[in-house]
């Protein structure tokens, strides 16, 4: 989950919550574990922040190689 701030807020740092933090306005949030999805959740909830819906590709492509031509020598016709 990714949300991008609206306002300046302030909340917890870490998992435990002894630590607290301003999160910026405009500033992306990514929330990878579930304290941090809990607390995006209550910032989106109170419209202190708005979520982030990114479409990222499923597959790669690999380049393709660059198609090397053989030189063949001339012949003469007489």
């Amino acid at each position: 989950m990714k949300i991008k701030m609206l306002i300046d807020a302030c909340g917890t740092a870490n998992e435990s919550g002894n630590a607290t933090k301003i999160y910026k306005k405009d500033e992306h949030v990514e929330c990878n574990d579930k304290w941090q999805e809990d607390l995006a959740s209550v910032f989106v909830a109170e419209g202190q922040a708005m979520e982030i819906k990114t479409v990222e590709p499923t597959e790669t492509k690999t380049k393709a190689k660059p198609v090397t031509k053989v030189k063949r020598k001339k012949t003469i016709k007489k």
